[in-house]
């Protein structure tokens, strides 16, 4: 039954980290950790992703804080 309690929690913490990283990336951007995999299938040189984007709202990059805060105590309970 521990491996299930485990196997949850591992499951829990990336789901909130998952979601964080969705909500801080601005609209309209891949996220960064996928950028690299957008690049290497879509061998493109005009991306926009190079082009400045604006950073997401306040409320949004405070959430994905509090996602991220909520995953790492999930990480040690």
């Amino acid at each position: 039954m521990a491996e299930w309690r485990e196997l949850a929690r591992v499951t829990a913490v990336m789901a909130l980290v998952l979601a964080a990283a969705a909500l801080a990336t601005p609209k309209g951007r891949v996220p960064l950790a996928l950028r690299g995999i957008k690049k290497i299938l879509k061998r493109d040189s005009g991306d926009p992703d190079g082009a400045k984007a604006e950073p997401a709202p306040l409320w949004r990059r405070l959430t994905a804080l509090a996602l991220v805060v909520l995953a790492f105590w999930l990480a040690l309970a």
